[in-house]
């Protein structure tokens, strides 16, 4: 099977849900149960989750089959990688790496996160490995927008 793309939106709604602590069939069976109101607590209300559910209702396969299997982002911004570093593992800008005008760099990521980026952001950007860390199992990247 190949890999469902979402669109940034989607996924941004998807990891602020993940990130408030619900869990993967939680996030399933309230897109299923169409009731928006267990959403509206994600970070305040601040997103809003009909777009989701529009999808849910229309393709809930693929969308089931992104939560569970995992997604790949259709087209990702600078500011995207951001905010999955950001919810999916608190890593933060300035604090955990620095930010250049078109590239993010020394982020720390554990192996199975530097996988996850791999396989999830769109092919406009490049990960490059900077150094192994080995006694901490990191690695330090930079994300750079691929030359087209």
């Amino acid at each position: 099977m190949s890999t469902v793309k979402l669109s940034q939106w989607e996924t941004m709604l998807l990891e602020a849900a993940r990130a408030h602590g619900f869990v993967d069939e939680e996030i399933i069976h309230k897109l299923r149960k169409g009731d928006p109101a267990p959403f509206s607590d994600v970070e305040g209300g601040k997103y809003d989750y009909t777009h989701l559910f529009e999808l849910s209702k229309n393709d809930p396969s693929t969308l089931e089959a992104a939560i569970r299997e995992g997604y790949q982002i259709k087209f990702t911004t600078f500011n995207g990688i951001k905010f999955l570093l950001n919810k999916r593992y608190n890593i933060q800008a300035e604090r955990d790496y620095q930010v250049e005008e078109t590239a993010l760099h020394h982020v720390r990521l554990r192996d199975d996160a530097l996988a996850w980026m791999r396989r999830t952001i769109s092919h406009n950007w490049r990960i490059v490995e900077l150094e192994k860390l080995a006694d901490t199992k990191e690695t330090l990247v930079r994300f750079e927008l691929a030359a087209s």
